[in-house]
């Protein structure tokens, strides 16, 4: 039997170690500490009639792909772009079926255009998925080639370049000049081939002047490889060069494998060439993985952008590479599930949009982990909770002035993005209680603030670059008779830019310069016969 002095030691030693468990933890953000600008969340694509989605082959023919309406494919997209608030996209193409083979001819600098196949899921069912989500919010679209022509080799980069010019053309001649192109997907997985660094600093050094040469600004994605070390390797032969490294416009990896060294030797190759990083394709089975492998690459590893392997697949994908599940029979669409990958995405794509910067937040238990971010008088907060039990949490607040109430946004085993209370902050500060296993997101109302009005486009397919940093295009569809009014707001009202330009019957693009613009999110409005159109435009410089 225990001498009472002794329970009495014991008692107060379990005591101070209770008190020791449920200690608060502390968060602080500080929004003097700026990082890297966010380029926005997305997915890679398959088109909806793409037979793969289903379980077939990329070779099998269009009548075994998917059979769903256009209504069901816009209902897919809302969710995807309007609700859950991508904004990027990154065609998978290079598995279905050659776009130029045989070759057109032997000689790269003389091309015959009638030699080259762009039909279907080849490219031109990807330009019109493109032209369907960008009035959604979509601002970047990169084509992503798995494969290049079979008879390509490293000694002939001069083909290669022939051949890519001619599907960024293929873009620009529809309508959407590319921002971005990516030269090969994964140049160091077996299935596409091996295509070492030196072969993809040719192909840029050839293919960037060809561009030039045609008025194109696309931008090369480089080496959008299978890890950090096989991206390392081929971004540090490809950067060396000064003529190749002035077509780059991001520097992308995924995540199959890779060290943590070479995912910040990433990092500090974007810092010293002032370069974007982007992890470009990645799934994990359970959702909550996948939040924390967000926080990871953008908190530690300084990356800019995040793309899921894919927003939609089959049934038969059952591990969470797809975020909406189609359902189907046969080769009949019966419905969608939405799995829980989507809604821990949406806890970020809803509330960091392109142009967002990283702020300095910090965590006083590596187990509620947290990312800040702040665009003009924006600001979202993203905290994971991978503890087993609730955790209550102090929240300090620096440079973020005038906030005087959150709202609070969470996904957990059971909330899927679920809208909870307003959060009163006081003096720079509030507490909350974060459930188990949950991410949840705090922002300002004025996040949601600017509206946009696409419905009643008179014309324009398309603003471009957005976001932008010098010079906005407005291009017009449709054939424009007088005054047509541009006019920028910023996100409360104020008139910042105004101009007016007079058509004669002539589809036009009109450039607008908006250098002198701060960073953040504001609302083009563009009034032509009539009619309006609003969109929103991203500044970041």
């Amino acid at each position: 039997m225990k001498k009472p002095k002794t329970i009495l030691l014991l008692i107060i030693t379990v005591l101070n170690t209770a008190t020791l468990f449920a200690q608060n933890v502390s968060i602080g953000i500080d929004a003097n500490n700026v990082y890297q600008t966010m380029d926005g969340f997305g997915t890679s694509l398959r088109v909806f009639n793409d037979p793969h989605i289903i379980g077939g082959t990329t070779s099998a023919p269009i009548t075994a792909g998917l059979t769903i309406s256009t209504a069901e494919e816009d209902g897919i997209l809302n969710l995807l772009y309007n609700d859950l608030g991508l904004t990027r996209v990154r065609p998978a193409t290079g598995e279905d079926g050659a776009i130029e083979d045989p070759n057109d001819n032997n000689d790269p600098n003389i091309t015959d255009p009638s030699q080259f196949d762009f039909g279907w899921k080849k490219m031109d069912a990807h330009i019109d998925y493109v032209s369907r989500v960008i009035p959604r919010g979509v601002t970047t679209f990169f084509p992503s080639t798995i494969k290049i022509e079979s008879w390509m080799t490293v000694a002939n980069p001069e083909e290669y370049a022939e051949w890519a010019f001619m599907i960024i053309k293929r873009w620009k001649d529809q309508g959407y000049e590319l921002s971005y192109y990516s030269i090969i997907n994964e140049p160091g997985y077996t299935r596409g081939g091996i295509w070492p660094g030196t072969y993809i600093r040719d192909c840029i050094k050839l293919l960037g002047p060809k561009l030039d040469a045609a008025g194109i600004n696309t931008k090369m994605v480089i080496p959008d490889d299978l890890n950090a070390d096989e991206a390392f390797t081929r971004s540090q032969i490809i950067l060396d060069d000064s003529v190749a490294r002035s077509y780059v416009g991001a520097l992308a990896y995924h995540l199959y494998g890779g060290s943590n060294a070479n995912k910040t030797a990433m990092m500090q190759l974007g810092q010293q060439y002032n370069i974007p990083i982007w992890m470009t394709e990645y799934s994990r089975p359970d959702a909550f993985a996948w939040g924390n492998q967000i926080h990871d690459v953008i908190a530690n590893y300084g990356v800019s952008a995040v793309d899921h392997m894919w927003g939609f697949f089959g049934q038969q994908e059952t591990n969470g590479t797809q975020l909406i599940r189609l359902n189907f029979t046969g080769t009949n669409y019966t419905g969608y599930t939405i799995n829980k990958q989507y809604y821990v995405t949406g806890q970020y794509s809803k509330f960091v949009k392109p142009g967002a910067r990283r702020i300095e937040s910090i965590s006083s238990n590596n187990d509620v982990r947290v990312t800040a971010f702040r665009d003009g008088v924006n600001v979202s907060i993203v905290v994971l909770n991978n503890h087993g039990n609730s955790q209550t949490v102090d929240f300090s607040l620096n440079g973020l002035n005038n906030i005087t109430t959150l709202k609070a946004v969470r996904t957990s085993l059971t909330e899927n993005l679920n809208s909870l209370g307003d959060i009163t902050v006081l003096n720079d500060s509030f507490s909350t209680i974060l459930p188990a296993n949950s991410i949840t997101t705090f922002y300002n109302d004025q996040l949601l603030s600017v509206v946009e009005n696409p419905t009643s486009n008179p014309g324009f397919t398309i603003i471009y670059p957005n976001p932008a940093s010098e010079i906005v295009t407005v291009k017009l569809t449709s054939v424009f008779n007088g005054e047509t009014k541009i006019q920028i707001t910023d996100i409360n009202g104020k008139l910042v830019l105004a101009k007016t330009v007079r058509l004669n019957n002539q589809i036009s693009e009109i450039p607008i310069r908006v250098n002198n613009l701060s960073n953040g999110i504001y609302l083009i409005n563009i009034q032509a016969e009539g009619k309006q159109y609003s969109k929103k435009l991203l500044i970041h410089h």
